[in-house]
C-alpha cells in the first residue's frame, strides 16, 4: 500500500475483532483479527470523526441537575494552568485566580456566562462551570475495533457471500471518509455489501469483481435486500408474484422460485450501470444474458461499446438499469 499512496499518506492500522474465540488445537494464539489499513490520497482529505457515546461510567461523573431544565451537569474549573497577563490573569468579581493559573475566558465572557446560569458558586464564592451531559460530543473512536465481528458471525440478515462483510462496519469507515455525493470505489465488490451502504448512504459508487457469483449475488442484493441466516434453503415465497415489480432474477434457472425475504425496509437499487467486457466468460455471460432477456428495452439503454485509444481487448458493453 506504501506503493499505491505513498508511505507519507499511512494514517492508522485499525485491528478488528473478525469473530469470536475459537477452540484453537494449533500451538499458536486464536486467529480472530483483521487488519484495516487507512491511507489517504494527500494531506487534504475528508475526515469526519466518528465518535462513539459515554461509558455508563463516565456519565456518572455528571452527577448534578439542574432543576428548571432537568439537564444533567458537571462542575469544571474554570481557571487553567499557567501565569498570564492580562485580562484573564487579572481579578474578575474581585477574585485572582489560584497561583499560577489563569481564567479560561476574560472576564467579560464569565459575566456572559454568568448571566446565562452557567456558572456555579460555592459556599465559599468560588466559581465553576457547568458541562452538560447533552452537550458532550462523543467519545472519539480508536483503532481498536471490537463490535464488528464479520457477518455470518453476527448478523441477522446475510447475502451468505464467503467473504460478505458487516455492513455496520463499512458504515463507519464510508461515513467518516466521506461525504454525499463522493465516490466509493470497491474493486472486490463480492457480495455487494459496501455498494449497497455507500447507496444508502447517498454517495455513488464503483463495483468491480470478476466472480459470476458475485455479480449474481450483487444483482440479487440490489433487488431483495439481505435475507436471514441460512437464506440458502428458505422457503419458497408464500405471495403472489407482482408482475408490476419485476425482480432482477425471477426467470433465472438458478432460482426456480422466489427466496422468502424480510427485509422490509431495503430500498431495491435500480439505478446503475453495469459495464462486461465483450470476450466475458461464459459463465459471466449466462448471468448477464438471463438479466438482459428478462428485462429487454424495460431497463437498457442502446448498447454502446467503451474502450481505450481502440484497444479492444479493453472493450465492454455498457448496460443500464433503471427505475421502471
Amino acid at each position: 500500500m506504501d506503493e499505491v499512496f505513498g508511505s507519507v499518506n499511512y494514517r492508522n492500522m485499525i485491528v478488528r475483532k473478525k469473530c469470536n474465540p475459537k477452540n484453537y488445537t494449533k500451538k499458536a494464539y486464536g486467529n480472530v483479527a483483521d487488519f484495516i489499513l487507512f491511507y489517504t490520497k494527500t494531506d487534504n482529505y475528508t475526515w469526519n470523526r466518528p465518535v462513539e457515546p459515554l461509558t455508563e461510567q463516565s456519565a456518572k461523573e455528571y452527577r448534578y441537575v439542574e432543576p428548571e431544565t432537568g439537564r444533567r451537569f458537571m462542575k469544571v474549573p474554570v481557571h487553567a494552568p499557567g501565569k498570564r497577563d492580562g485580562a484573564t490573569g487579572g481579578r474578575w468579581r474581585d477574585k485572582l485566580p489560584p497561583p499560577g493559573k489563569h481564567w479560561q475566558y476574560t472576564p467579560e465572557t464569565l459575566d456572559e456566562m454568568d448571566a446565562r446560569g452557567e456558572i456555579c458558586w460555592s459556599k465559599n464564592g468560588n466559581p465553576r462551570r457547568k458541562v452538560y451531559l447533552d452537550e458532550h460530543p462523543g467519545v472519539g473512536i480508536q483503532d481498536i475495533w471490537l463490535e464488528f465481528r464479520d457477518a455470518h458471525n453476527q448478523n441477522i440478515k446475510i447475502t451468505g457471500y464467503p467473504t460478505e462483510k458487516n455492513p455496520d462496519l463499512l458504515r463507519r469507515i464510508i461515513l467518516a471518509s466521506s461525504n454525499p455525493g463522493d465516490i466509493v470505489l470497491d474493486c472486490y465488490a463480492g457480495s455487494g455489501t459496501t455498494l449497497a451502504v455507500a447507496d444508502e448512504l447517498q454517495r455513488r459508487w464503483i463495483g468491480v469483481d470478476r466472480s459470476h457469483e458475485a455479480i449474481f449475488t450483487i444483482f440479487e442484493r440490489f433487488e431483495r435486500g439481505l435475507l436471514p441466516m441460512g437464506d440458502y434453503v428458505a422457503k419458497p415465497s408464500k405471495a403472489a408474484k407482482d408482475d408490476s415489480q419485476p425482480l432482477l432474477f425471477d426467470s433465472f434457472e438458478d432460482i426456480s422460485h422466489p427466496l422468502e425475504s424480510d427485509d422490509s425496509e431495503h430500498q431495491p437499487i435500480t439505478d446503475f450501470s453495469i459495464y462486461v467486457e465483450v470476450d466475458m466468460p461464459s459463465e459471466m455471460k449466462c448471468v448477464v444474458d438471463k438479466w438482459v432477456q428478462y428485462h429487454g428495452s424495460k431497463y437498457l439503454e442502446p448498447t454502446t461499446v467503451v474502450a481505450e485509444g481502440g484497444n479492444q481487448a479493453g472493450a465492454c458493453c455498457k448496460l443500464r438499469c433503471a427505475a421502471p
